[in-house]
């Protein structure tokens, strides 16, 4: 009876420690909170990265750009091509199996972030300084303070 319960025992502590580090361990890329709509899912989801020419397309129609402001549009859509491809490098699933590992894709990921942020920023900066009165407005009115904002 003795051997019984250690056996229980023993399977119990080994199975309560696996399932602990695969969706517990607090920072876990791969954990109950990382697949939800503010996780690493959404962070490194393609269609979540950069300005597609639909969202560009979009921004035109919205805004109904000048010439020159069109242009900074193209440019700006060109610099968010490269900062896609920038992230997408940086999210690149590198199978991580450690909590040591766990920490060095997370660096990576936030070091790809700030790269991209700083290739598309300039190029945001001159198309948003181009804008008139009316045009920011519109724009403003799809930014943080939009209920269900995803842009």
């Amino acid at each position: 009876m003795r051997r019984i319960l250690a056996i229980v025992v023993t399977s119990l502590l080994v199975s309560t420690a696996s399932y602990a580090q695969t969706v517990l361990i607090p920072g876990s890329l791969k954990g109950l909170g990382s697949m939800g709509p503010v996780g690493v899912k959404r962070l490194c989801a393609p269609l979540s990265i950069g300005l597609y020419e639909w969202k560009i397309g979009w921004v035109a129609r919205l805004l109904q750009p000048s010439e020159t402001q069109a242009a900074l549009l193209r440019s700006l859509a060109d610099d968010s091509a490269r900062a896609r491809q920038v992230i997408a490098a940086a999210c690149a699933d590198a199978g991580v199996r450690t909590t040591i590992g766990q920490l060095e894709t997370m660096e990576r990921r936030l070091q790809g972030l700030t790269e991209a942020v700083s290739l598309i920023r300039p190029g945001y900066e001159q198309f948003y300084a181009s804008l008139d009165g009316r045009q920011r407005a519109r724009l403003e009115a799809l930014g943080p303070a939009r209920v269900g904002w995803r842009w």
